[in-house]
């Protein structure tokens, strides 16, 4: 089950804004109060989804805070419906294990388990003020999905409506399995010194205690310190479970610690140290690629006691050259990425459970670059276990093979967003955050070059306001480019196509990105011999997706795979017409040379002469024309 797309209205400076997502990585780029914060907020608030961490970083709490999300602007008298909506997707399995749970619970046969579920929140107002329907303690929530199947000896198909159990409880089953959704705006958590392992002990009478209202409606009593616990113990139950030999936290650390026996804490200490062990490797290893050093701490130690009252918990300890310390001895830098390690390393990889939604707000703004550019690298790691959000203004945080995936966040109260106007920042405009396609936001808005400079950063172009940047075939050098435009402009082909030459089949990395930073469609021409197919590869694994399609292998686009060069398009009587056109005492009765046929073609472009050309080889050009304009049209 997997977020496929969300959707706001009225939330705070949102007035209407779609979110479809990538199921690796979607990054959001765009200026300092652009809105990026905004729309992973809105994401976080979506209730029947939503990771609780408030309790690991109480400044989460404001954030869900309903009255806060009335736009600025309609403060005064807000009547009107905030809403959430999100819609997943179901795979086979997930459709599987719905139909199980409907015929083990009601007997219920479904007929059919939808591909997609939409489920929208809705919080409805007046005068400023929440007003749940009927007094409900969650907001209402309306799921596009239908229940229908039969039961017993039932042929005919009965749908069932909301208010009878079978949906309700269906939709209950539904939600409890949606893809939690994490939001980290940092990892500066409050850190226990103890990580209680059992929810057993007596609620410490100092506590915050609070009602707390489930998704479901449910109202529990709240303690924060237990939340806390709870919420570190899952993480060290996948440490656990990662191990990879069958270990739980709760049958070899908790049931090992307690019995007090010595084997037991023989065998305890021995999964302890594995632990510590994973997650030194996992935490310092980590620490070591992205500040390209190793850290002052150099191991992770693992301690488990029992408290007086029996209650089992974990010590972990940051051992360096002078000693032992607690993590919050740490300095805030090494917190931060010892818990951005600690949190998303860990996250579960069971099947069982759907894959998290992480959002990662201006992750590691304040590190230097070689650093976010090794933190970037981690992400590709991170996003096996996960999907990740995160947004972005820093170039070496964005990586080019995921634009097809970015939006570029816009506020029309910045304006123009140069600098006049972006200190300004339109009195007069109340706030109307969008995010735009990257590719669509760049062939849409070419002068706005402010909010996607961080790319074009990263493509290693600026191009000018006026620079023109067509839509062309990219070809390996200066012969394949006078050839075809001999061909088309001279011998008189006709086609629109334009040409741009590189400098090798190698060298057209900048020319790939200045299109990519523009949003300019494109088509890279290569030949069919060793090199092509080399540096064909090489640019798929370099600029992925962004590529997909666009490189194009000679002999594909001819239909013939012994067209291995343009060259080869020509009889051999055109090739010594041509050449002979230019040196006409060169010997042109048995091979002609390929450079100097290069030179010929360059030349007669340049004075324009027109020599007898072959129709086979005409149709040869004109086909290959064709075929190229019919991919740069499906683009």
């Amino acid at each position: 089950m997997l977020y496929k797309q969300f959707r706001f209205k009225n939330y705070k400076g949102i007035q209407d804004l779609t979110l479809p997502l990538n199921q690796g990585v979607t990054t959001l780029i765009g200026l300092n109060e652009s809105g990026k914060t905004t729309i992973l907020e809105a994401i976080f608030c979506f209730s029947r989804g939503a990771k609780n961490v408030e309790d690991i970083n109480p400044s989460i709490a404001l954030r869900r805070s309903v009255e806060s999300w009335i736009p600025v602007s309609r403060r005064a008298n807000f009547n009107d419906v905030i809403s959430i909506s999100a819609v997943v997707t179901l795979d086979e399995k997930d459709k599987q294990e719905i139909r199980h749970f409907a015929l083990e619970k009601y007997d219920l046969r479904l007929t059919n388990v939808p591909s997609e579920i939409s489920i929208e929140e809705r919080y409805n107002f007046e005068n400023s003020r929440y007003a749940p329907i009927k007094a409900a303690r969650v907001p209402r929530a309306i799921w596009s999905i239908q229940i229908a199947g039969t039961k017993g000896r039932q042929r005919k198909p009965r749908t069932y409506g909301a208010k009878e159990k079978e949906w309700q409880g269906i939709v209950r089953h539904v939600q409890e399995r949606l893809p939690k959704i994490w939001y980290f705006p940092d990892f500066l958590f409050e850190l226990p010194e103890r990580f209680v392992l059992s929810d057993a002990r007596a609620v410490n009478a100092n506590a915050a205690l609070r009602d707390v209202v489930t998704s479901t409606g449910t109202v529990v009593r709240h303690n924060r310190e237990h939340a806390r616990n709870r919420l570190y113990r899952e993480i060290f139950e996948n440490i656990t479970v990662r191990l990879g030999y069958g270990a739980t936290l709760e049958t070899h650390v908790v049931r090992r610690l307690q019995s007090g026996d010595k084997a037991d804490r023989r065998s305890l200490n021995a999964i302890l140290l594995d632990m510590g062990r994973l997650i030194t490797e996992t935490v310092f290893g980590g620490w070591n690629r992205i500040l390209g050093r190793p850290p002052m701490a150099q191991e992770v130690q693992i301690d488990a006691e029992l408290e007086a009252d029996g209650t089992p918990f974990l010590e972990l300890k940051i051992k360096d050259a002078d000693g032992y310390h607690d993590l919050s001895e740490r300095s805030l830098g090494f917190r931060w990425f010892f818990m951005f390690l600690l949190m998303t390393s860990f996250q579960s990889t069971s099947d069982s459970e759907p894959k998290p939604l992480i959002l990662l707000d201006e992750p590691a703004s304040n590190l230097h670059s070689s650093a976010q550019a090794e933190l970037l690298k981690s992400f590709e790691k991170l996003i096996e276990n996960c999907s990740l959000i995160y947004s972005t203004h820093s170039h070496h945080l964005i990586n080019v093979r995921w634009l097809d995936s970015a939006y570029v966040v816009k506020n029309s109260a910045l304006g123009s967003a140069d600098f006049s106007a972006y200190l300004s920042a339109k009195a007069s405009e109340r706030s109307s955050i969008s995010a735009i396609k990257y590719k669509k936001f760049v062939s849409e808005n070419p002068g706005q070059t402010s909010y996607v400079q961080p790319v074009l950063d990263i493509l290693h172009y600026r191009p000018s306001v006026l620079e023109p940047v067509p839509e062309v075939i990219l070809v390996e050098g200066k012969s394949d480019f006078y050839a075809l435009r001999y061909m088309n402009e001279i011998i008189g082909i006709g086609s629109d196509l334009k040409m741009v030459p590189g400098g090798g089949a190698g060298s057209l990395d900048a020319l790939i990105r200045l299109h990519i930073g523009w949003g300019k469609s494109f088509l890279v021409l290569l030949d069919g011999d060793a090199e092509g197919k080399k540096q064909y590869e090489r640019y798929e694994r370099e600029f992925g997706t962004l590529v997909a399609d666009r490189c194009i292998m000679l002999p594909h686009a001819c239909g013939d795979e012994q067209i291995r060069e343009l060259e080869d398009l020509f009889s051999k009587r055109d090739k010594a017409e041509v050449v002979s056109a230019i040196f006409p005492d060169a010997d042109v009765s048995h091979r002609v040379s390929k450079k100097n046929l290069q030179h010929s073609l360059m030349e007669l472009y340049a004075r324009k002469d027109k020599v007898a050309i072959e129709s086979t080889t005409v149709e040869h050009f004109k086909n290959l024309f064709d075929k190229l304009e019919r991919i740069m049209a499906g683009l």
